[in-house]
């Protein structure tokens, strides 16, 4: 087993690269020999800092389910919205069948962690690992502290590990010990410890120091293959196709496989849409007979229940069923992982009110925005997890506040 793997210093110089096929033997590796490098791993180490761990119980159909479910649960533990967060899972706690680490950092963070891969060759960059240095010692069962190297991690052993800026160590280390309870810890050094200015509480006991550089303190998880790693969902590497012809051969080949997709995925569109079209006429011809049994079953329930609805009292007041239901519509398809499970109109407070089955929580938001920027009243309920979705209420009109 080998690993190949990058410490960033800061955000603006070049990571330090390592390769190490023996724990806390490190070997340094310059940057211009790293894609040379064959090893059974290779990781870019995020720091701890930058990531937020907690322990999440979900499941879900899929991994995009499974993450979306993680994400809102942990909704009121993070300071952003959820829409600008990316979460990462890791695999089944030893003994559950349902909790896991999650991993949460910003899209944003993301988003240049992404960028720093534009510099790399594809199948190099489509190997690196972007991992939480702090995600490699979940569950390590011994309290410890790492300090050095511009970095200060604390660990309890039993829960996820804290990383903490070695500026504010003076200060958060003795409360986090205290927090955890900790009696005592192994204590590992690097370069420039701070534990020196720390004055620790009075019942903590740090074991025999040890120097140790962070590459040495890492290498054993990253052997191990501890980690979890955030390139997961939209930011995982994309595969990409490779075909054995040259000249004009591929270049016809792509075109030709580009037009059957375009053909395949048109079919395709238009079957689902006229699907949905039939499956939304039935119902409206089913709702209209249900709710006039003795009129029975009508060819045009639209234009039946437009009748019935100006000719209630105050019809004109209001905005009518049509136009509610026109508006909604249209900003329904402005999203695609939505679905309608049901809907009512009340025509004398002019409200729509619809169940709506979010396929995730940004879709939540992207409809929420949509309505805003249309100016057209909406009010979003309060969501819950089912079956792997998010399922909530939608309020339209003009009296929603």
């Amino acid at each position: 087993m080998s690993v190949l793997f990058a410490i960033p210093s800061d955000e603006q110089s070049f990571p330090d690269w390592y390769l190490s096929h023996t724990p806390n033997e490190v070997e340094p590796v310059s940057i211009d020999r790293v894609e040379q490098i064959k090893a059974d791993r290779v990781v870019w180490l995020v720091p701890g800092t930058d990531v937020f761990l907690a322990e999440v119980e979900a499941t879900a159909r899929s991994a995009t389910d499974l993450r979306t479910a993680a994400l809102y649960q942990l909704e009121d533990d993070v300071s952003e919205p959820v829409a600008k967060l990316h979460i990462a899972l890791g695999a089944l706690k030893t003994g559950t069948t349902s909790r896991r680490l999650a991993a949460v950092i910003s899209r944003v963070h993301m988003d240049l962690l992404s960028e720093t891969l534009t510099g790399f060759g594809d199948g190099f960059a489509s190997k690196i690992e972007f991992v939480a240095e702090t995600s490699l010692f979940s569950e390590t069962g011994v309290p410890f502290i790492y300090d050095g190297d511009d970095r200060l991690l604390l660990g309890s052993g039993d829960s996820s590990p804290v990383a903490i800026d070695p500026v504010l160590g003076a200060d958060l280390l003795p409360a986090l010990i205290h927090q955890f309870e900790l009696s005592e810890a192994d204590v590992s050094q690097g370069s420039a410890p701070v534990l020196s200015q720390v004055q620790l509480p009075a019942n903590f006991a740090a074991g025999e120091r040890r120097t140790q550089s962070f590459a040495q303190f890492v290498s054993s998880p990253l052997l191990g293959g501890e980690g979890i790693n955030l390139r997961q969902g939209e930011f995982s590497p994309k595969s990409k196709l490779k075909f054995g012809v040259s000249g004009w051969t591929s270049s016809l080949v792509l075109a030709g496989s580009a037009f059957a997709i375009w053909l395949a995925s048109l079919g395709v569109s238009v079957v689902q849409l006229n699907a949905q079209g039939d499956r939304l006429y039935r119902e409206m011809v089913d709702a209209y007979a249900a709710t006039y049994p003795d009129e029975g079953r009508v060819t045009d329930p639209r234009r039946a229940i437009s009748a019935k609805l100006a000719a209630m009292p105050g019809a004109a007041a209001g905005p009518s069923f049509i136009e509610m239901s026109s508006a909604f519509y249209t900003g329904l398809n402005g999203v695609e992982g939505v679905e309608l499970e049901r809907f009512s109109f009340d025509a004398e407070t002019g409200r729509l009110t619809a169940t709506l089955r979010f396929s995730g929580y940004q879709d939540r938001e992207q409809l929420k925005q949509i309505f805003d920027d249309k100016g057209v009243p909406i009010m979003l309920g309060g969501a819950r997890q089912e079956n792997g979705a998010i399922v909530g209420e939608a309020i339209l009109g003009e009296s929603v506040s």
